[in-house]
């Protein structure tokens, strides 16, 4: 893996807060507004080690997104954390694999801490 965290959020105001939080405690980012763009990268060769995934979003959902991770033999592997201000949906995401899931709006504190404890576990 590359070393990088990717941020899949259609907010642009939510990806650049999260961008910069990230960036600012000395993380490689990338962002991407939509579920198509994450698959793009999660599936080349220059994959993320840690995805950050929003749930609603036009096109495809995080769901949507994390089932087709799934079935991609290097991608399965990237750890995502789901991050959605729809709680009902953490079973379900947890189903598919997720790391961990945070509420929105997000405690930054939580969010750095979740970040860090997922690339640990990862390596």
């Amino acid at each position: 893996m590359s070393g990088y965290i990717l941020v899949v959020d259609d907010q642009f105001g939510v990806r650049l807060l999260i961008h910069k939080v990230l960036e600012e405690s000395g993380y490689n980012v990338k962002a991407v507004e939509n579920g198509p763009e994450c698959l793009k990268l999660a599936i080349s060769l220059n994959r993320p080690s840690l995805i950050l995934l929003d749930n609603r979003m036009p096109t495809m959902t995080g769901l949507q997104v994390l089932s087709i991770l799934n079935q991609d033999e290097q991608a399965k592997n990237i750890p995502v954390i789901m991050i959605s201000a729809e709680s009902d949906i953490e079973e379900t995401a947890r189903c598919f694999g997720v790391r961990d899931f945070l509420s929105k709006p997000l405690d930054l504190n939580v969010l750095l801490k979740t970040v860090e404890e997922t690339l640990e576990c990862a390596l």
